[in-house]
């Protein structure tokens, strides 16, 4: 079976396969598993292919001791003599057995030079293992990380959707209060403005307070392009005046409460133009929204 990622057991079969210590069934059995085409565990193999290859420079040579020097010379010496010394029967006697007696076991030269090689192999066997399982614990901790930091993302983004839409609440209830405190002076009058050409569906509504010359304005008009303000005019029979600036909110409503100035005389009508950036002090663009007082 082919793996998409590799496994903890993947992992150990290779590192021991690199190191020649699977039993011979299980050898076969990996390499079964590797001509089927497992990319994972090919992978895996590769690396600690590597780390074995690089074992032999890691381990010092060692020189044989005095012992071993002395023991082969005394070895070569006995086997020279037996050469030349005549060869003799031993008749044992029938009524004794003949008791062979092994010689005593001395360490093998061999096992003293692979013993380096065992330890290494072993100090490599537990960094494989080691490494295996601090890779496992940091890809879990990246995930965990990762997974945080979405969570933190969506929360951020949660609480900005949220401050916008108190700030909205805030300014809506703000303009209410204005629109209802005129309206419940006693001198109060509703002056609707109608869209015109540029906007036929533009509107809007000016509360005003004629007693105590107070004006709130809302309108509903289309976002001003970029070096555009809306201004907002009393008209007169005589004259046209600047009665202040609207900047509407990205969904094109604005609000604006401001003195009315009573040394204008009649007011005839009012109306709001798209002005150069910071306003003009005269109508120089076509009127959106009009009407009469």
């Amino acid at each position: 079976m082919k793996h998409e990622c590799i496994t903890k057991e993947g992992q150990e079969l290779a590192a021991l396969y690199a190191l020649g210590a699977l039993s011979q069934f299980e050898a076969r059995a990996f390499d079964a598993h590797l001509r089927e085409g497992c990319p994972a565990c090919d992978f895996e193999l590769k690396q600690f292919d590597e780390v074995v290859g690089l074992l032999g420079a890691a381990v010092e040579p060692v020189a044989p001791s005095g012992y071993v020097r002395d023991l082969l010379a005394m070895r070569i010496q006995r086997e020279g003599s037996e050469q030349l010394a005549p060869t003799a029967s031993v008749i044992p006697f029938p009524e004794q057995p003949v008791i062979s007696q092994a010689p005593a076991t001395a360490s093998s030269p061999v096992v003293r030079s692979w013993l380096p090689w065992a330890v290494a192999a072993a100090f490599l066997l537990a960094f494989v293992f080691s490494f295996t399982a601090w890779r496992t614990s940091h890809n879990a901790m990246q995930a965990q990380l990762d997974q945080n930091r979405d969570s933190t993302s969506v929360v951020l983004d949660e609480n900005a959707d949220l401050k916008e839409q108190l700030r909205k609440e805030s300014a809506a209830s703000a303009e209410l209060a204005q629109i209802n405190s005129v309206l419940s002076a006693p001198s109060a009058r509703v002056l609707q403005l109608e869209g015109q050409e540029p906007a036929p569906g533009s509107s809007a509504t000016i509360y005003w307070d004629v007693q105590g010359n107070r004006w709130v304005v809302t309108a509903d008009l289309p976002p001003a392009p970029e070096g555009r303000v809306y201004q907002l005019w009393f008209v007169t029979p005589e004259a046209k005046i600047s009665a202040g600036l609207i900047q509407p909110d990205p969904a094109g409503h604005g609000f604006i409460a401001l003195q009315f100035p009573s040394d204008i005389g009649p007011l005839a009508a009012a109306a709001i133009t798209l002005e150069p950036e910071g306003g003009s002090e005269q109508p120089t663009m076509p009127i959106y929204v009009v009407g009469n007082a």
